[in-house]
């Protein structure tokens, strides 16, 4: 098995990812139009609302209403992603408890091992902290004094608040994939043996990398609200285009770079039993070819070995990258039904 990481590490809470979401969403949008109501915002939304021509302007109520509604749903969905990496990680480990051949406690300890490093997450955050200060100056149109409350509407003050904390969370967020993914990498090496006629006890590792992918498509997707729907995200669009299959693909792959090297390890081995296998018999097989003696068992080292050659270096079927495709779809459909409820609903109210 392999030794516990030492140093300090987080322990996060043990609650439903999916409960931490919704609460925290919730509790934000129901403060938030209580805010709105307070500063008397009804009136001018639903005059901007009314005057189409208004509603593509680069600035005015409507673009920051909308863009505060993101950042709460950002501000409840990337806690809940943060957790649900961890927590995934940590069942993975029990999903594994045969494969690695640990008991109960063992399994146990392992599983607890799974946490994250709280001086790495502050260096996480401090990047996001610096990103989330600095975007704003590329998404024009940029006012004169940014980050004076003064100048802030009551929409914009949600975008200057969470836009810095939601940097900080997706940073966490990145870093949290990179470091299970790293350490579900290492545990492979305790795997007691890996069957090369059957990689279905491998399939965890799958399932965290697929889990990772999706949670990391399901940020993209609310991130990318703004792009569709909004002017002067064109930047942030391209690299948000550029880097989602990218970001995806890493994040469904890391978690299996140790078990791909522990199946390859496996196949050279195997292929060099076999073909000294075959090289043992070729000498009595060329000798009794006329009488047929040996053929047979050397014809099955034969096909053993192309059954061999041909197990896939990593642990995904075509199932599981079919399930792949279907993630990298999911923000597209997401912006495509916001332009779409975006358009019904102006021209409801038009």
């Amino acid at each position: 098995m392999n030794e516990m990481p030492a140093g300090r590490r987080i322990r996060l809470p043990r609650i439903s990812p999916v409960k931490l979401g919704l609460t925290i969403t919730g509790v934000l949008l129901v403060v938030f139009l209580a805010w709105e109501t307070m500063n008397g915002r009804w009136a001018p939304f639903m005059e901007a609302m009314r005057g189409e021509r208004l509603y593509r302007q680069p600035g005015g109520i409507l673009r920051d209403f909308r863009i505060a509604i993101v950042h709460i749903l950002l501000a409840g969905y990337l806690p809940a992603a943060l957790l649900a990496v961890v927590q995934t990680g940590r069942r993975t480990v029990f999903e594994l408890q045969g494969a690695l051949a640990c008991s109960a406690d063992e399994c146990e300890a392992l599983a607890a091992s799974i946490r994250l490093d709280s001086s790495r997450m502050a260096v996480a955050g401090l990047i996001g902290l610096f990103i989330g200060f600095t975007v704003p100056y590329f998404i024009p149109p940029v006012p004169e004094h940014l980050w004076s409350p003064s100048s802030w509407s009551p929409e914009v003050g949600w975008h200057r608040v969470l836009g810095p904390v939601t940097a900080v969370l997706a940073l966490l967020l990145i870093y949290a994939v990179i470091s299970i993914s790293a350490r579900m990498s290492r545990i492979s090496a305790g795997l007691s043996s890996v069957d090369l006629l059957d990689l279905g006890g491998l399939h965890p590792f799958t399932r965290q990398g697929l889990t990772n992918a999706l949670l990391i498509l399901g940020w993209v997707s609310i991130s990318g609200l703004m792009v569709v729907t909004e002017s002067g995200f064109g930047l942030l669009g391209l690299f948000l285009g550029v880097a989602t299959l990218v970001v995806a693909s890493a994040a469904l792959l890391l978690p299996l770079r140790g078990v791909h090297t522990r199946i390859r390890q496996a196949k050279a081995d195997e292929l060099e039993w076999l073909d000294a296998r075959i090289l043992a018999r070729r000498d009595a097989f060329l000798k009794n070819r006329k009488t047929g003696e040996d053929s047979g068992y050397l014809a099955d080292l034969l096909a053993y070995r192309d059954l061999v050659r041909d197990v896939p270096d990593w642990p995904i079927g075509t199932s599981s990258w079919a399930r792949f495709s279907l993630y990298l779809l999911i923000p597209l459909l997401s912006w495509a039904a916001a332009a779409l409820v975006e358009r019904f609903v102006n021209s409801l109210i038009s």
